[in-house]
């Protein structure tokens, strides 16, 4: 076997071992839902206060986000992005000894928000970017995919789990498993660089121009103040940020208390995850490989359309089969705008260094997460409905569809 052919083969390899990061980390941040009613009743306290464990989480995600962008670059080897793993697993292991609900927000809000950072979203962008020359849209597409069969498999399981067995069990179980068989291949075969393995990227060619990966360090590093002084920043984030807060925060945290609060059983929202998964995987990998080749503010713009449409499901929601037409328009949707939005970062940005402008981009979509996750569970203490938090996130996506088409599809 040739060079070329082993360095094909091993950023084939480094996408594999990504995709089950994605899987193992987003499959259990996803499956926080499972756990309100657990925790309410088991220590006692309101809605609000449990989704601010969930708030908390992603701003520690948001802040610890530009950070492993920054040490991933520089030390590279797969080092942090292992060590989150390890961080992810023990964190949730140890949640099964919690005597008090500060101790959720210990280990759940700051321990294992840690190491979702150092091992997913903007981390693996940036490894992606430098073992694939070409494809990487569609490369991007299909590492982000893992979001969604984790959330095929995990949000089943842990449902079933905490029914069955209750969820100091399966909380235990969940993080032994991460350890041991997502860890290993972490520390055994991710590498940052193919550089680290004696390798080229994936569709390098001598004549082309250095890609990420061969010519990283020779780009400029973008202060951060001067990133949050361009335009061009703030229309990838403000879009970003609505992303955030109607999908990792309104959506992954309430949708099953959203579920079980209009009567619907927790078979059909089990079902309903699976369905979401399912279109999930669809639309990263046809928007990943769109991205190649098609207008992505245009499909960013046509993504939120989308979203704004499937919400208005869920205020009619009554009926099991509106639940699961939400869950395939909406799940083929939800980690769409992933793809264009980073193959845009990359491009748009592509003289600098890009592990931080990922990485605050991505920060933005989490600070959406943390409000997202707060505000729904707070009005519905207040109101004791999530009707009005679905309209203002109806109009809120609008605005993103609209901010998208404003973004420049070149070089800044």
């Amino acid at each position: 076997m040739n060079s070329e052919n082993k360095t094909s083969s091993y950023a084939w390899v480094i996408l594999a071992v990504l995709f089950l990061g994605h899987m193992a980390a987003f499959g259990i941040r996803s499956s926080f839902g499972v756990y309100i009613a657990p925790w309410e009743q088991e220590f006692s306290v309101g809605r609000s206060l449990v989704s601010s464990i969930s708030m908390l989480s992603f701003i520690i995600f948001a802040i610890v986000q530009p950070l492993a962008g920054k040490l991933n670059d520089q030390f590279g080897k797969g080092i942090f992005p292992t060590l989150g793993v390890f961080l992810m697993g023990g964190s949730f292991a140890l949640l099964s000894q919690a005597g008090n609900i500060w101790q959720i927000f210990l280990l759940f809000g700051v321990v294992f928000s840690m190491g979702y950072a150092l091992c997913s979203s903007s981390v693996p962008v940036v490894i992606i970017t430098r073992w694939f020359d070409k494809k990487r849209g569609l490369a991007m597409g299909i590492v982000m995919a893992g979001f969604a069969v984790g959330q095929l498999i995990l949000v089943p399981v842990s449902l079933y789990m905490v029914e069955r067995m209750g969820w100091r069990t399966t909380v235990a179980v969940l993080g032994i498993v991460v350890m041991a068989v997502v860890g290993s291949l972490f520390l055994f075969l991710l590498r940052s660089r193919p550089e680290e393995k004696g390798m080229k990227p994936y569709g390098y060619e001598e004549t082309a121009a250095a890609g990420p990966g061969e010519g990283e360090a020779a780009k400029e590093s973008l202060p951060i103040i001067k990133a949050l002084r361009m335009r061009v920043f703030w229309l990838l984030a403000i879009p970003y940020f609505i992303c955030g807060f109607t999908d990792s925060g309104l959506v992954q945290t309430h949708l099953i208390p959203i579920a079980e609060g209009k009567g619907l059983p927790t078979s059909v929202v089990a079902v309903t995850f699976i369905f979401i998964a399912i279109a999930n995987i669809g639309g990263a990998i046809l928007t990943g490989h769109l991205s190649d080749h098609y207008s992505r503010t245009k499909q960013l713009a046509i993504i939120y359309v989308i979203r704004a449409v499937t919400y208005t499901l869920l205020i009619v929601l009554g009926q099991p089969w509106l639940l699961l037409v939400f869950a395939l328009l909406y799940g083929f949707v939800e980690m769409a705008s992933i793809a264009p939005t980073n193959s845009l970062t990359v491009q748009i940005f592509d003289g600098y260094s890009i592990g931080i402008i990922v990485g605050l981009v991505t920060v933005c979509h989490h600070i959406g997460g943390a409000v997202g996750s707060w505000v729904p569970g707070l009005m519905y203490d207040l109101t004791g409905s999530y009707d009005s938090i679905m309209a203002i996130s109806i109009v809120m996506l609008l605005i993103g569809a609209f901010i998208s088409l404003r973004i420049p599809e070149n070089k800044t």
